[in-house]
């Protein structure tokens, strides 16, 4: 399980409103949680991304 801490900080609530939309899910908390799953992922696929720019033999490489 991953390790949880409790934080107390001031965050945006507009933002927290929209991510409770977006992300559908009932709770701040779970909003919070899920925004920053998500930049965590989307800077794996920019690294990811980073990696195989202008490199088409590598894309080759993953498929073989």
């Amino acid at each position: 399980m991953q390790k949880m801490v409790k934080k107390t900080i001031e965050l945006n609530q507009d933002f927290i409103d929209m991510a409770r939309i977006i992300f559908q899910v009932r709770t701040e908390k779970e909003a919070v949680n899920k925004a920053l799953e998500m930049v965590v992922i989307d800077n794996e696929i920019i690294k990811a991304h980073d990696l195989v720019g202008g490199k088409g033999d590598v894309i080759d490489e993953v498929f073989k």
